[in-house]
């Protein structure tokens, strides 16, 4: 029984990514019940993927695959001792991500992989690529994720990559896969890349209708402002600057979205208040009017909850418009002027219902007029 380092922790110490790595281990010469009888602990329904008990780190067994139906789970899987470790690094995605190491420290690269790396290329490993279409998704995420290294794909991948749009498989990807795909993507930086690659290979209406024409929003909206942002942010930019594109109004749109996309009620939650919010400051030229100011107030719940609204004005403030930032500056002033005004029984004597409210309002604006003067 050997066993190897592979894939992406060898990458990322090769190209100087700092620790720590996400190590992944594949064994050599093995079976299940072997595995079983050192103590570790079998997962996965597909193919058996064991966890080392002491460090949880992931162990499994070398492997072959055959295409057998479509999408991302139609496969079959050959396990068994007499598998090699270089039919196992051959089923993989790209060269790069084909590199093995062994106990020694020794490097194990029949696909040339360390070449790739140093001439920044992503390059399939074998025409078995084509028979998974996650890996247009896996390609357009490692664009994102090395961007700063000023990687390529090759040319006879890209070939790969237009025959998968084209022959459908991508339909047959499930919501969920996409969307861990896409979450990876949105924790880079260059998170734009990831949507910007798969719209040069027409595989986002595929992939995310709902986003069909962000290519159109790429070359005047600047992502770059939101690279160190939350996933949440990030995911608002995109909406936000795809509303003016849109034929309807993306926020009554976006329960519909979140369904077919699948991506957590937080983010949900978070894209319809930056858009909300974006259409309040947005509505005024150069000043904000008292009414814009408790608007934006009530849309981020404030007075009861204020750490939405510090997270929303974070957001608009990440473009460092000057602005914007002089709206949300007003904003925050109002806020800090008129949070402690609440119900009080003497003031509110003899008022009910949509009364206490509407005198609530009046004196948190009357606040509000003063920071505005």
């Amino acid at each position: 029984m050997q066993i190897y380092l592979v894939g992406g922790a060898i990458r990322d110490r090769l190209l100087g990514l700092p620790a720590p790595y996400e190590q992944d281990w594949v064994v050599v010469g093995t079976s299940p019940e072997e595995m079983e009888s050192k103590g570790f602990i079998k997962v996965g329904k597909s193919f058996p993927v064991f966890i080392d008990p002491k460090t949880t780190e992931e162990y499994a067994l070398a492997r072959t695959e055959s295409k057998s139906g479509h999408g991302y789970h139609g496969f079959d899987f050959n396990i068994g001792p007499d598998i090699t470790l270089e039919e196992d690094l051959m089923r993989r995605d790209l060269t790069i991500n084909a590199i093995a190491e062994d106990d020694k420290g020794n490097l194990i690269d029949p696909f040339n992989g360390t070449e790739d790396l140093e001439n920044r290329v992503l390059r399939h490993v074998s025409n078995a690529f084509r028979d998974d279409p996650l890996r247009v998704l896996r390609v357009a995420r490692f664009m994102s994720k090395l961007s700063s290294f000023g990687f390529n794909i090759a040319d006879e991948t890209v070939t790969l990559i237009k025959e998968i749009v084209t022959s459908g498989e991508l339909d047959y990807l499930v919501p969920e896969r996409i969307w861990i795909e896409t979450e990876k993507a949105l924790n880079n930086e260059s998170f734009d890349l990831y949507f910007k690659t798969l719209s040069k290979f027409d595989a986002m209406n595929h992939v995310y209708p709902d986003l069909k024409g962000i290519d159109r929003i790429f070359s005047n909206f600047p992502f770059e402002a939101y690279s160190e942002a939350s996933i949440e942010m990030k995911m608002a930019s995109l909406f936000c600057a795809m509303d003016n594109e849109h034929e309807k109004d993306l926020i009554d749109e976006m329960d519909d979205i979140q369904n077919r996309i699948k991506f957590p009620n937080s983010l949900k939650t978070f894209i319809k208040l930056a858009l909300r919010t974006s259409k309040i400051i947005g509505s005024s030229e150069n000043k904000i009017s008292p009414s814009d100011v408790y608007k934006f107030l009530e849309a981020t719940d404030a007075y009861r909850n204020p750490e939405k609204l510090w997270m929303t004005i974070e957001f608009h403030n990440c473009t460092n418009d000057p602005d914007l930032r002089a709206k949300t500056q007003l904003i925050s002033d109002a806020f800090e002027a008129s949070k402690n005004i609440a119900y009080d029984e003497a003031v509110f004597q003899g008022l009910k219902g949509d009364a206490i409210k509407a005198k609530l309002d009046a004196l948190r604006i009357k606040e509000i007029n003063l920071i505005l003067k």
